[in-house]
């Protein structure tokens, strides 16, 4: 296909965007060199791309699907005539449908409580990309099969985007799942989920889409022999799988720059909405200010979207639960040492994270777990703990996780700066994550609902926030293609 240019002449849409080469995140891992890459044209939206025309604007992308990556083409997008959708919520959710409604020329203001874009949970958190693992526990497989969706997708449209920026972020050491001794699913019936997850994740992530890898569902179950060479007596099996993490500040670094650099997007910062009046279509304020003209209006607040959403008269039909769940970010390693990545299961656990860049992260559930409300709107629980607190917690974290991985006094001692921070967590459940039968096992329900021309999307997982993304600017401007 061949689009007329600025000056008049033709040019194939490939010619300036450019088949993308082999990203540099895959030379950074050698396990990934050689693996098949299908390139992704990353042209923006912008005033000035050399696909544009005056009458068009253009977007060089993967046309995404709910369930896959289909053909690639050149695509041109146009928003109705002066489109106006607010967007509340500046975390991952917010900020991916803001992007991506702007490149198809919609016009986005975007609002954040905090001082910042990209400030709250979105930022701390291990940056997983799930593939459906941790939801063994759903014996539906919807779950896995939601989050098998979202991570196919993810570098993809962070491709699309932010551009190749995205290639020079950290990624962890491929995860490890170790079954604790106390797992709600021993070794051999997880190990017959995982096999049927498996087909799940071949399903979604076929052309290497997830992250380069060209089998995302191989998994391999260890031998006891190699589980005690590196986990402890609390580990009665472990898998290994392709699973990674991105470094979650990296992606909150291009997203912000990309939403600010973005003509068609205005943020306005330290601007907490309240509630949405519905005849005029207008957002309240702090200090009674309306905001109104909108199109369309998206709810993506993280601990006051039930408030926001209660003001339009819509509340979850079953119970929530917000957590406050802290964890140790390790920075500043005195050596290059690797980790294994490890997640433990199937319970109220912890992680283990490897990044490529050096940086760490470790979580034990029970000690990092400070919080629990079903309130509309949950206490104003604190980022950063006071430093006994943080003490507490990193010893706690520290304790729970040397049944698991014995070495893990060499793995704190190996960086000087450990820092306890935590985010809130948002799921449909009234029991916590201990609990067997809790509805926090089942996380098929989040994504956007639509009411008319008011949206409100409960992200479910950071992996999950641009398939989401994608599907409710469907829903507001009609299917990209």
């Amino acid at each position: 296909m061949t689009n007329t240019a600025t000056d008049g002449s033709t040019s194939d849409n490939h010619q300036n965007c450019g088949g993308r080469p082999y990203p540099a995140i895959w030379a950074a891992r050698p396990e990934l060199r050689g693996r098949p890459y299908v390139p992704l044209c990353v042209a923006f939206v912008e005033l000035n791309c050399p696909q544009s025309t005056s009458s068009s604007r253009c977007l060089h992308s993967r046309r995404l699907s709910v369930l896959a990556i289909v053909a690639v083409s050149c695509n041109e997008f146009m928003a109705p005539p002066h489109h106006t959708i607010a967007v509340i919520g500046g975390g991952i959710q917010g900020s991916c449908i803001a992007l991506e409604a702007a490149h198809r020329g919609a016009v986005v203001h975007l609002f954040e409580a905090g001082p910042v874009l990209m400030g709250g949970a979105s930022l701390y958190s291990e940056g997983k990309i799930h593939l459906g693992y941790v939801y063994a526990k759903d014996m539906t497989l919807e779950t896995a099969d939601l989050q098998a969706r979202g991570a196919a997708v993810f570098a993809p449209l962070m491709w699309r985007w932010l551009g190749d920026s995205f290639d020079a972020g950290a990624v962890s050491v491929p995860f490890n799942y170790a079954v604790h001794t106390k797992s709600a699913l021993n070794g051999d019936k997880l190990g017959e989920r995982y096999g049927v997850m498996a087909g799940l994740i071949r399903t979604h992530t076929d052309n290497g889409s997830y992250f380069g890898v060209e089998d995302a569902g191989e998994v391999h179950r260890w031998t006891r022999d190699d589980i005690n060479a590196i986990y402890g007596s609390d580990v009665q099996a472990v898998f290994s799988t392709r699973e990674i993490a991105v470094d979650p500040a990296h992606v909150a670094r291009l997203l912000i720059d990309a939403v600010e650099a973005h003509p068609l997007i205005t943020t306005h910062v330290s601007a907490e909405v309240h509630a949405v009046e519905p005849t005029t279509r207008a957002l309240v304020l702090g200090g009674g200010e309306y905001r109104g003209g909108f199109d369309h209006i998206v709810n993506c607040a993280w601990a006051g979207r039930l408030d926001i959403d209660n003001s339009m008269g819509l509340l979850p039909t079953q119970p929530w639960s917000y957590r406050m769940k802290y964890f140790v970010k390790l920075t500043d390693a005195v050596r290059e040492r690797r980790t294994p990545s490890t997640t433990i299961v199937l319970g109220g656990f912890g992680d283990i994270v490897d990044y490529n860049n050096g940086d760490g992260f470790i979580s034990w559930y029970p000690t990092g777990q400070r919080g629990f409300s079903g309130d509309i709107i949950p206490p104003p629980w604190p980022v950063a703990p006071a430093d006994e607190t943080a003490q507490d917690i990193l010893e706690g974290t520290r304790e729970g996780l040397r049944p698991i991985y014995p070495d893990i006094d060499a793995l704190l001692e190996n960086y000087t700066t450990h820092q306890v921070r935590g985010g809130v967590i948002y799921a449909v459940g009234s029991t916590d994550i201990d609990d067997p039968e809790s509805q926090l096992h089942v996380r098929s329900l989040s994504g956007p609902q639509s009411h008319g021309w008011y949206h409100t999307v409960d992200t479910g997982k950071y992996t999950t926030a641009p398939l989401f993304a994608v599907e409710t600017v469907d829903r507001m401007l009609g299917p990209s293609s």
